[in-house]
């Protein structure tokens, strides 16, 4: 065999490469690369010297350690590969595996990462549990779990064996790309996710010199602990699927979730958005659950019906017995060790245990303990006697109940401590339960790991200046069965020293495991206590952006809270309806911030008081109640400006002056923002300034006065990066990119909404994200690029379906596809995604975005006929704009095709006074912009009042001028409809030669956007819906 390697004939099999590994003194960290070389696999590229880290010792000098022993399966592990080949093809993947307890779903999953490494070099795998605690286990456990092994916190489990040697270098050398991807699209992952501090310290000793990636991630992790802010989900969620998908760019990932059974509500959200949202990535993941306890009402049901839906088959059932199958693996458990036992032994084994993994591994146990299987002298396993099936456990809980009365009582008073603390246990904390030297727990531990499989070593962490030695119960089984053998009293007792114990251990570090000690206390019956660790495990879970979650701690927290303190009662009641208006749950968030203002005002705490009022105030100002939002509002500032200056105080008044600007009130908006402005540059309050900039700066563009609104809105915008302000440097981009396309500065437009879309991408702020992708559409169709527009027409209905959120920018991707509908001649299209956004439109009420919807819906149901509906909507976009002040360029489009439309109804509908008023707001918005586009407008309108009134020749000269401004703008459809009223107007005064000139202008232009179209029905449509007359 060695000469034929030699003559490369044949290559060793991966037991000989080992060993050939082994006598060359191949170094450790080679050795993978050595051996898939030695049998002529692919191997991956080593990164550049100046990419990698120095392996630190625990990865030099490792010992390889033979595989876990699995057998059978081998139609499960075909099925899974399968999938990981989509996924490697670029096409994500998310399976689950099903099956009970002591199916070997976790076994599964580990053989399977196994052979996926062996056979792919390139491949990175991490895997994540979620803890038996369910909902008030951690936040994001399993995918902090990945998080933490992507970014090299691998001793302690591969000292474990949770991780294979292998597995730990490839993610070492990963490491580099890791943390670049984090800085670069995921910064935030360091505050919540992987903490930053803990990641230097570990990577530091190794790091080859200071290369860029690590002074940024250093220079990111000082700036994040000098300011902590605030993350809404979607940001958290969008940084974590970019960080994965640059990832997956560069080397493919398999991640694994096992035990989603006890997901917690955070984890399985994030789930959800990365198996929607990580498609045409490299990436696989792999999910096991118990489907007997993810019935119906579990919110994993919901998340997997939705990914069946759009993935089609993704489930793995281990349930469905194949007796061919079970009794393989019957066979092939018994002869992975070297036996005599014969076929009516394995007959016997296969009726009692129908091959179910745990039970027969356990059975076995079972018999070798009674002695009835026991080795010869050659070391084989032989029968001692034949045993009766009836003389058997019938159910694996009864092997297990047999298995643990024969420990003696030291060892069992031990498993009772562990199994109350969790399937996961801390050695310390069964010392001081026990009042026991923590070696002696440590070798009963040892003990119970090595001579009864019971248990087995998990992690060590380190908590302030001491060690925590970590063990976990080699099946859940054994803790559940543990746990209910204890009495209701006994369970009492024990939770209330654990968490006494645990207390003490974490010390000032308690709130690291808030949720461990509220729900221990809880269970002792300590209200207090629990109380006070649920007001904690809230404010952590509200910073990590797991608003569900905190919204369950903070209601647990005010169920036990002592009622002689009614201020903390009511400092938590402001947390809990703040969380409840985030997640969209406003009569909640209204019920609850209610009674929390009545508190604060029985307390005579003004501060508390107002600040509840200016947040009532915003949830009715969402909500389209403007005049209830206004009357608290004025409780707000009543309140506040009876203390000294304070904060809360200015930022009322600065949102007084966002309401105000959005309602297109400007000189209001413009008042109140300088109030508050001011107010906030004496309290140095800089996130108010950063909100007051933005607000006036807005208003000043839309008032005649866009130097100084341009400067503020600037300013606002570097502010707002530079304090890392995600969601207000969002607004400061979309004001300032507004303002600049509404004075027509369309180029300048768009390099803003061109950064804004990378921002909102970067930060994971999906709202702005769909904002962006708006207003770059609205300047791609305005401007004749229809072919750039209808691609990214796709991008906006595909953000639509990915975020439900009945939001503003959703009403505005609305107005832009019926205004596209319309302007291809489709009205019944555009009348059907026009009416579905109607109720939001009508609820905001607002000029900038109610009357643009109005106004496409009106050139709909024009197109259709729909006389009286057409007139209806036309007089309601009317009566909002009598009742506001200020113009808006947004209001153009409706205006000027009420003007061609009333003109055309003479003399029914009252159509004269109704032109004359369109006509006025039109020259109210010219007055304030003096922009091409109000004053062409104003022109066409202009020209259609001179025809309206037999005033040919003014008409003329009107449409020339509307047709030669629209197209310096560069408007080539508003140009070609100019055209044709202008070639009409030519005709009616009888210059026929120049109107079939004009008219082949106009006919020009329009077969130019046509031939934008790709689609050849949708171009023949347009064609034919464009009439020249």
């Amino acid at each position: 065999t060695i000469k034929k390697i030699e003559q490369d004939e044949r290559r060793p099999s991966q037991e000989m490469a080992e060993l050939l590994a082994e006598h060359l003194a191949v170094p450790q960290p080679e050795w993978d690369r050595f051996i898939r070389m030695a049998r002529g696999q692919f191997t991956a590229s080593l990164p550049s010297s100046t990419e990698t880290l120095h392996f630190p010792p625990f990865l030099q000098t490792l010992q390889r350690k033979p595989a876990a022993r699995f057998v059978a399966r081998q139609h499960a592990l075909a099925q899974l590969q399968a999938q990981l080949d989509q996924a490697l093809a670029g096409q994500s993947r998310v399976i689950f595996i099903t099956g009970e307890a002591g199916r070997g779903k976790t076994a599964l999953l580990a053989e399977f990462a196994r052979q996926a490494q062996l056979n792919r070099p390139d491949l990175i795998v991490a895997a994540g549990v979620c803890s038996t605690r369910g909902d008030r286990g951690d936040l994001y456990l399993p995918f902090r779990d990945i998080l933490a092994l992507l970014t090299g916190d691998l001793e302690t489990r591969l000292a474990a064996g949770v991780i294979l040697p292998e597995q730990a270098r490839r993610l070492w050398a990963f490491l580099p790309q890791t943390l670049k991807a984090i800085i670069e699209h995921g910064p935030h992952l360091l505050n919540i996710l992987a903490p930053g501090p803990t990641l230097v310290n570990r990577v530091a000793p190794y790091a080859t010199g200071r290369p860029d990636w690590w002074v940024q991630l250093e220079h990111l992790i000082e700036q994040q602990q000098a300011r902590e802010r605030r993350l809404e989900q979607i940001q958290l969620f969008e940084q974590i699927r970019q960080v994965l998908q640059v990832l997956a760019a560069q080397q493919p990932l398999l991640l694994l979730l096992d035990d989603l059974q006890w997901i917690d509500t955070a984890s399985l959200n994030l789930l959800f958005h990365l198996g929607r949202r990580l498609s045409g990535a490299r990436v696989m993941l792999l999910g096991a659950y118990r489907a007997s306890e993810v019935n119906d009402s579990h919110p994993l049901a919901p998340v997997i019906s939705e990914f069946k839906r759009r993935l089609g088959e993704i489930q793995l059932d281990l349930e469905q017995f194949d007796p061919l199958e079970s009794r393989n693996f019957i066979d092939a458990l018994l002869d992975s060790e070297s036996n005599r036992l014969g076929e009516p032994f394995r007959e016997r084994l296969f009726w009692h245990t129908k091959g179910y993994p745990l039970f027969t591994i356990e059975l076995l146990r079972h018999l070798q303990e009674q002695g009835k299987l026991i080795r010869d002298q050659q070391g084989r396993w032989v029968e001692n006697g034949a045993f009766e099936s009836d003389d058997l456990p019938v159910r694996i809980e009864a092997v297990i109940s047999q298995r643990l009365s024969r420990l003696d009582p030291a060892l069992q008073d031990l498993l009772n401590v562990a199994a109350v603390e969790g399937e996961i246990f801390n050695a310390q904390v069964a010392a001081r339960v026990q009042q026991l030297d923590e070696r002696l727990i440590l070798q009963q531990l040892s003990k119970l790991e090595q001579n009864h499989w019971l248990v087995r070593e998990h992690s060590e962490i380190q908590v302030g200046r001491q060690y925590l030695s970590r063990y976990q119960f080699s099946h859940v089984l054994f803790q559940h069965y543990l746990y209910r053998q204890l009495s209701q009293g006994s369970r009492r007792l024990l939770h209330a020293v654990v968490a006494e114990a645990l207390a003490a251990l974490y010390q000032q570090h308690t709130a690291e495991i808030a949720v461990q000690l509220a729900h221990h206390y809880s269970q002792a019956g300590a209200k207090t206590e629990a109380a006070t660790y649920h007001l904690i495990a809230g404010e952590r879970a509200m910073k990590g952006a797991a608003l569900e979650e905190a919204i369950d701690y903070y209601r647990a927290a005010l169920a036990g809270w002592p009622a002689e303190d009614e201020a903390g009662r009511a400092e938590t009641l402001r947390k809990l309806g703040e969380c409840l208006w985030m997640t969209g749950q406003t009569a909640a968030a209204l019920e609850v911030l209610e009674v929390c203002y009545d508190l604060f005002e029985r307390l005579e705490n003004r501060m508390g008081a107002g600040a509840v009022q200016r947040l009532i105030g915003r949830i009715y100002w969402e909500q389209g109640e403007r005049a209830i939002s206004w009357q608290h509002y004025q409780r707000a500032l009543g309140i506040l400006e009876g203390e000294l200056e304070n904060i809360e105080l200015a930022q009322a008044m600065s949102s007084i002056s966002q309401m105000h600007m959005l309602a297109s009130e400007y000189e209001q908006a413009i008042a109140w923002g300088e109030q508050a402005l001011a107010l906030a540059k004496n309290l140095d309050a800089k996130e108010v300034m950063v909100h007051a900039s933005n607000n006036i700066g807005s208003a000043l563009m839309s008032s005649g006065k866009p130097e100084r609104g341009l400067a503020l809105l600037q300013e606002s915008l570097a502010q707002a990066l530079s304090l890392n302000m995600p969601h207000e440097a969002c607004r400061a981009h979309v004001n300032l990119g507004e303002s600049l396309a509404r004075h027509c500065q369309y180029a300048e437009a768009e390099a803003i909404f061109e950064k804004l879309l990378v921002y909102a991408n970067q930060v994971g702020t999906a709202m702005f994200q769909g904002v962006a992708l708006v207003r770059l559409t609205e300047l791609d169709w305005w401007q004749g690029r229809w072919g750039a527009a209808m691609a990214r027409c796709q991008q906006i209905r595909a953000w639509r379906d990915d975020f439900q959120a009945a939001t503003v920018p959703k009403v505005w991707a609305s107005t832009l596809l019926g205004r596209i509908y319309n302007d291809l001649g489709q009205p019944q299209l555009a009348r059907q995604e026009l009416e579905h956004e109607l109720g939001t439109a009508r609820t905001l009420d607002e000029v900038q975005t109610t009357v643009p919807h109005l106004g496409q819906l009106a050139r709909s149901l024009a197109a259709l006929g729909l006389e009286e509906e057409t007139a209806a909507i036309i007089e309601e976009f009317l009566t909002l704009l009598r009742r506001t002040p200020g113009g808006h360029p947004y209001s153009i489009p409706p205006l000027l095709f009420a003007c061609h439309w009333l003109a055309q109804q003479r003399p029914r509908l009252g159509s004269r006074e109704r032109v004359g008023e369109c006509l006025q707001h039109l020259e109210r918005i010219e007055a304030l912009f003096h922009s091409l586009e109000s004053s062409a407008a104003l022109a066409e309108a202009r020209g259609v009042a001179a025809l309206y009134n037999g005033e040919v020749t003014v008409a003329i000269e009107q449409f020339r001028q509307a047709a030669s401004r629209w197209g310096k703008l560069n408007q080539p459809y508003n140009q070609a409809c100019a055209l044709n009223y202008l070639g009409q107007a030519l005709v009616q005064a009888g210059e026929g030669g120049e109107a079939q000139a004009v008219f082949g202008q106009g006919r020009g232009i329009i077969e130019r956007l046509a031939g934008e179209l790709e689609d050849g029905k949708l171009r023949s449509a347009f064609l034919d819906s464009f009439v020249w007359r």
